[in-house]
């Protein structure tokens, strides 16, 4: 068969390549380094791949498309370069950073993307035919002989590379038959590759978006651990301006989390216009300028303030002067900038036209964002109170769509107190005072959660905030004040507590110390069905049983509240009660609802009907009066808005929160909660009110000293442990069943601090059944089981298994259907009437057990 051009001619064509090939060698080192310096700018993790065609390659495209009459100038693709990015948007800046710094051969180049029709979907590579135009590109120099050499340069997303990869070279490229089916199938998963590129590309926009305008709720231990690293790569990269710049940015801002502005502002001052790139110089100074404003805490008038805030001008300054291209491609910063300039201003009543012009401009450039949304609201309103409530409506719907928003960026972990506070502002303006509240909660337990850093200069904005908008609601107002002021004294994080202190003093009502331990039973009052109160009777006077202390209730005869007056009133009859009942109420009470003339004590508050100020005043007379709320347990039953509010104001300041699972409306909402159901002090309680009596008196008084009972734990310890090991498969690998099974010495702390618990309750439930316990000389041992009633005995091992059961709530265990010592879940958190026979047996046990191990200390068990 005859070629158009001949074999002599092709051999001729293949040695001249091989004398010129090792310039397309240096060609394609070149090109990848030009490359590479530009997907670190613009892409970065993309891959670049660069070569000279081989000989071989060269050889076999010359022969078999049998056309070129002179291939050296023919052919574009004797060097040859990929660039493989993550996004469709990188694809854009690659290209256009390509255009820019080379002369492009438009006939040979192709946009494959733009040959398929709208139907299709297939190929989608850019191919350009380029040759280098300048002598220098991204500081790497080009040598005169490139300026004539072609090259081709294939741009594409890494979906596409698959694409390419697997699917286009094998099924178009081909010389093979490939069946119909097969190419609509590649079709069908073009589509997918397709749809899936669309679709990253946005998640990650919106990911980056987020990290550029929002911020990281940051963690304590984390932020110690960063800021040295941080010193670090500042230390090791003194001759990197640009990336030193960048680090000491991040430390600055970590400094600024954890109110160390002075180290902030020191760190910056020293690099204000040091980095030649004016982006990361408005970010400096931005950054001293919002750590100097943050520094004074709210105080307008210092010259902290206003030197801050000409360095947050200066910076807006910078950022306006930058390119349009730059401003645009950076907007969510240059938003972040006004967002944040607009806060600061928000502060100065005189200054309110600025605040809503910057917020404003925030808003505008971030439409979505739903903090900027949410400012622009405050500042209507305040600016024109008298059309609050007109403004208001006009945006209602908008405040209800930040709502979720705001709920989503703090599910992720951005924002989660900044984020709650503006929910709380939404329900604020919307007149909702239970969500109101509820927000405020979120974000008062994260920050008394010790987990995460307590912004002091956020707090006091949100203070002063609450103050300014009393004008539009002053009672809801007033008890946003109250609370956060209860926060700060609480924060482990506050460094001026006796200004919060004094401010709650205020409003003290109490002055006289409480009996501890301290239970508050909350729940259902008027709007509970009276048929289900009674089912609750148990409950209470499981709480009320032999309690030493102080109970606060509603103090009014419906629902919950007039339980707890009449199970008290019932036990005073029979002299049978050592606490004090006391309620804080409205000051006028509303309606229909009448003081429980069984309580001990009434505290008025200054409101005209039931609300979030009459918990507010009690939590601020606990406090005030010494009492830790981690002492504190809640007993919360069913319950309306009011309920809900208390249960959610005490989690957040720590106190224990034991629910009756099952006892509907609050209780279940509270349940099924996400940013709730999991935190560690809300304690769903099984059906069962032993329970209850074992948790509200975990801190009585017993008549053992500290001493005999850490003497008598690990004997505990050692009966269980011998009787487990006798019970053991040897073949289990439940690393589980080992765990407890360790000498005493070696057992976890945790299940140390378990049986040092079960001695001292010991006194406890033998009282139960009658029994009690003294010192002699010569302990004479005591059979429990043949010296009481088969009820008793029963009745003895039902407490013992409630002891288990409040301890284990109270040290962070839920109920599950398997023991999980990760997550912390048992089984057997149930009451006693659902555990089978061969568990009860280890409630049993342990009852038997207790004249035995008493003895050993000089204690006998005797009948009272």
């Amino acid at each position: 068969m005859k070629t158009n051009i001949p074999i002599q001619k092709q051999k001729a064509f293949i040695e001249q390549f091989e004398k010129v090939r090792p310039d397309y060698v240096e060609y394609a080192s070149l090109l990848e380094k030009i490359l590479t310096r530009a997907v670190d700018k613009m892409a970065s993790l993309a891959l670049v791949q660069t070569r000279a065609k081989a000989v071989s390659s060269f050889s076999g495209k010359i022969i078999s498309k049998d056309k070129y009459l002179n291939p050296l100038t023919d052919m574009t693709d004797l060097c040859g370069a990929r660039v493989i990015v993550h996004f469709k948007s990188h694809v854009d800046k690659i290209c256009s950073f390509i255009r820019e710094n080379f002369e492009i051969d438009e006939v040979n180049s192709l946009d494959a993307r733009s040959m398929l029709r709208v139907s299709e979907f297939g190929y989608r590579s850019i191919h350009y035919i380029v040759t280098p135009k300048m002598d220098s590109i991204l500081d790497v120099q080009v040598a005169e002989k490139f300026k004539s050499m072609k090259a081709e340069i294939q741009v594409r997303t890494l979906a596409e590379h698959v694409w390419a990869d697997i699917s286009h070279d094998r099924i178009y490229k081909t010389d093979l038959n490939i069946p119909e089916e097969w190419r609509r199938q590649a079709a069908r998963l073009s589509a997918i590759l397709e749809d899936a590129d669309i679709e990253f590309g946005s998640m990650a926009r919106e990911i980056d978006s987020l990290s550029r305008v929002y911020e990281l709720q940051l963690e304590n231990e984390k932020a110690i651990v960063e800021i040295e690293k941080l010193k670090t790569l500042i230390s090791v990269q003194e001759t990197d301006i640009g990336e030193c710049a960048k680090n000491v940015l991040k430390l600055s801002t970590v400094y600024r989390a954890m109110n160390n502005f002075t180290d902030s502002t020191t760190l910056l001052k020293t690099w204000l216009d040091k980095p030649e790139n004016p982006l990361i110089n408005a970010r400096l100074w931005f950054e001293c300028g919002l750590a100097s404003c943050l520094k004074e805490c709210g105080e307008i008038n210092t010259t902290g303030y206003f030197d801050g805030m000409k360095a947050i001008e200066h910076s807006l300054s910078l950022f306006e002067n930058l390119p349009a291209d730059v401003q645009e491609e950076h907007r969510e910063e240059l938003s972040y900038i006004y967002f944040r300039l607009g806060s600061l201003y928000q502060q100065n009543p005189e200054k309110s036209n600025e605040s809503l012009d910057y917020i404003g401009k925030a808003h505008r450039l971030m439409p979505d964002n739903p903090l900027c949304f949410v400012a622009m609201m405050e500042c209507i309103v305040m600016r024109n109170i008298d059309m609050a409530h007109y403004s208001i409506s006009l945006f209602k719907a908008g405040m209800e769509s930040a709502i979720e928003k705001l709920k989503v960026l703090i599910e992720i972990g951005l924002e989660k107190v900044p984020g709650w506070f503006a929910i709380g502002h939404c329900y604020f303006l919307l007149g909702d005072e239970t969500s109101c509240i509820s927000a405020y909660s979120h974000a008062i337990g994260t920050l008394l959660n010790g987990k995460y850093l307590t912004s002091q200069a956020a707090i006091a904005a949100e203070i002063a905030l609450a103050g300014r908008l009393k004008r539009f609601d002053p009672a809801l107002a007033g008890q946003v004040q109250l609370y956060l002021h209860i926060a700060m004294v609480l924060s482990s994080q506050c460094f001026e507590k006796t200004r919060y202190t004094n401010y709650l003093r205020n409003f003290q009502i109490r002055k006289d110390p409480f009996k501890t331990p301290v239970v508050i039973v909350a729940g259902g009052a008027s709007l509970m069905d009276e048929a289900k109160v009674d089912d609750y009777r148990e409950y209470i006077r499981e709480i009320m049983h032999d309690f030493r202390g102080t109970i606060i209730s509603g103090g009014t005869t419906a629902g919950i509240p007039g339980l707890a007056g009449m199970i008290k009133a019932e036990l005073g009859k029979q002299h049978q009660r050592d606490f004090d009942l006391i309620a804080w109420l409205p000051k006028s009470l509303p309606g229909d609802a009448v003081k429980s003339v069984a309580y001990d004590q009434f505290y008025e508050t200054p409101s005209g009907k039931f609300s979030a100020l009459d918990i507010l005043n009690c939590w601020t007379d606990l406090i005030t009066n010494g009492v830790d709320p981690h002492d504190v347990v809640l007993v919360g039953i069913d319950g309306g808005d009011i309920a809900s509010m208390e249960y959610k104001i005490a989690i957040s300041l720590g106190a224990r929160v034991a629910l009756v699972a099952y006892s509907g409306r609050a209780v279940t909402d509270i349940l099924r909660d996400k940013a709730l159901g999991n935190h560690p002090n809300l304690l769903p309680l099984p059906d069962d009110p032993l329970t209850l009596w074992a948790m509200v008196n975990q801190k009585a008084a017993t008549t053992l000293t500290i001493d005999e009972i850490a003497t008598l734990a690990p004997l505990v310890h050692e009966f269980y442990r011998k009787k487990k090991l006798e019970e053991l498969d040897p073949k289990s690998v439940d690393v589980n069943k080992y765990k407890v099974l360790m000498p005493w010495d070696k057992l976890d702390a945790s299940l140390q601090n378990s049986n040092l618990k079960q001695v001292a309750f010991y006194e406890h439930i033998l009282k139960r059944v009658n029994l009690g316990i003294r010192k002699a000389s010569s302990p004479a041992l005591f059979n429990i089981k043949e010296n009481v009633t088969a009820a008793e005995y029963d009745l003895a091992a039902s407490l013992e298994h409630a002891r288990w059961n409040a301890e284990r709530l109270l040290d962070g265990w839920k109920y599950g259907p398997q023991k999980d010592l990760v997550n912390k879940l048992n089984q057997y958190i149930v009451s006693w009437d659902k555990l089978d026979a061969a568990t009860r047996r280890y409630d049993y046990e342990p009852v038997d057990n207790i004249p035995v191990l008493l003895a050993k200390i000089g204690f006998e068990v005797y009948k009272i």
